[in-house]
């Protein structure tokens, strides 16, 4: 009788292919609460007979009304998930070695970095 040599195992995927996976579920993640905290934020505010929304500066969330804070996180959770999808594929291009693309990416967050600083929030 033969030793049977299949391998039933499955191989560990690539880990350019994890990190693709992860940065996927980063962006589902960013969309579905900056959705949930607009969505409470408006609730909040319509249910405080509020039926405008404030406008809120980037440094002035803290000091805002609850539904125009929570709003204006959604936003910001918003704005950020893209930002956090270039850091993920920024340490990927980085553990694979791709030098060229992980400058792109360093020099994207680079120029969203001066321009928050620059545009006061």
């Amino acid at each position: 009788m033969a030793a049977d040599t299949r391998h039933d195992a499955v191989e560990p995927a690539p880990a350019g292919a994890q990190v693709r996976a992860i940065v996927q579920i980063l962006l589902r993640s960013g969309l579905a609460i900056a959705c949930v905290l607009m969505a409470v934020g408006l609730v909040v505010e319509v249910a405080g007979g509020h039926h405008s929304a404030a406008t809120v500066r980037l440094f002035d969330i803290g000091s805002a009304d609850l539904g125009d804070r929570l709003m204006a996180l959604g936003m910001l959770a918003l704005a950020a998930t893209p930002a956090v999808r270039v850091v993920a594929l920024l340490v990927m291009w980085s553990l694979e070695g791709d030098r060229r693309h992980a400058a792109v990416a360093a020099v994207v967050l680079l120029v969203l970095g001066v321009a928050i600083l620059v545009g006061h929030g």
